[in-house]
């Protein structure tokens, strides 16, 4: 193949992986508009459902707008695992899309690695690296969504226990937090008492909830709701417990990490000299280096090397995370 033909097509590979990295990240959203009007599309589908339909409808989801891939997509566990990350994340990317971006990133990246006389083995690792890629991405925004979320909540459990006290329904406290309070808490407040208003009951409503920020936190409002619903109590009082206990968690955890500073700059020095000391020597003896990946024993070498640092990696994030 011509160097101008190589060019040309690295050239298209590279700027469709920009164009999609560039789509993923205009994908996160920062309010609950999308996920509201996403919702109300799918009611609004059919003006003619019973109640029973539009509440099936609000329970599910559609996995693609196109009929036959969204029956085949939920035969799949995964589709409803993908469903829920893009969901806890905020994208705005319904699972057919998402894995279609995923599989056309592996495909451009093992056709660029191939395409430079690359083995076929190395181009599938590379292809199935860069398909992976985007949900790591995707999980990365999830956890830190969540954790986001988690940091807001003492102060929504504070604003919903004084408008309690102040005389105001749990309804209206909820829509006042869910108004006042930014994204990812205002957002899912929004998406929760929007699909009360629509008609699903409660139970099934905080079941969503949990689902999409499955945190314990939120296991525990969510059984005080339905506690006080059914048999009544001073559900102010419960909420504002609820909020100084996450702030004396935080409060520990911080003082955790301040303790255990020193350790974790060890573990992170420890990790980091392998592959920096291996990336002197490539740099300072090229030609000793490709003498040692040359011989079979050579390579067997630098596997057992790169295990054993992923083992080494593994065993100190082991000992320097608590969790409590």
């Amino acid at each position: 193949m011509s160097l101008f033909l190589v060019t040309l097509f690295s050239f298209l590979a590279a700027t469709s992986l920009i164009i999609m990295i560039v789509m993923l990240g205009m994908a996160v959203q920062t309010s609950p508009q999308a996920r509201i009007r996403k919702r109300l599309l799918a009611v609004g589908s059919n003006p003619y459902a019973t109640r029973a339909e539009v509440q099936s409808l609000l329970k599910g989801t559609i996995y693609s707008q196109i009929p036959w891939l969204d029956g085949f997509l939920r035969q799949f566990n995964i589709s409803r695992a993908v469903d829920l990350l893009l969901e806890r994340a905020n994208i705005d990317f319904s699972v057919s899309v998402f894995l279609l971006f995923s599989v056309f990133s592996g495909v451009i990246v093992f056709f660029v690695v191939t395409l430079f006389s690359q083995p076929l083995v190395v181009g599938l690792v590379a292809g199935a690296i860069a398909a992976f890629v985007p949900y790591l991405y995707v999980k990365y925004l999830c956890v830190k969504r969540l954790r986001r979320f988690l940091e807001q909540m003492p102060d929504s459990l504070d604003m919903i226990s004084q408008g309690l006290q102040a005389g105001l329904g749990l309804t209206q406290a909820l829509v006042y937090t869910a108004k006042e309070m930014p994204d990812p808490i205002g957002t899912e407040f929004s998406v929760f008492m929007e699909e009360i208003n629509l008609g699903l009951p409660l139970p099934e409503a905080m079941k969503n909830f949990q689902e999409k920020i499955p945190l314990q936190e939120v296991s525990l409002l969510s059984t005080a709701m339905l506690v006080q619903r059914e048999i009544g109590g001073s559900l102010a009082d419960l909420l504002h417990k609820l909020g100084e206990v996450i702030r004396e968690r935080f409060r520990i955890e911080r003082q955790l990490k301040t303790l255990t500073a020193q350790n974790r700059l060890s573990a992170y020095v420890v990790c980091s000299m392998p592959p920096l000391l291996t990336a002197f020597m490539f740099a300072t003896g090229p030609d000793m280096m490709n003498q040692m990946i040359g011989d079979p024993l050579g390579r067997m070498m630098l596997i057992g090397a790169v295990i054993f640092e992923i083992v080494g990696i593994i065993v100190f994030r082991k000992l320097i995370r608590i969790r409590f």
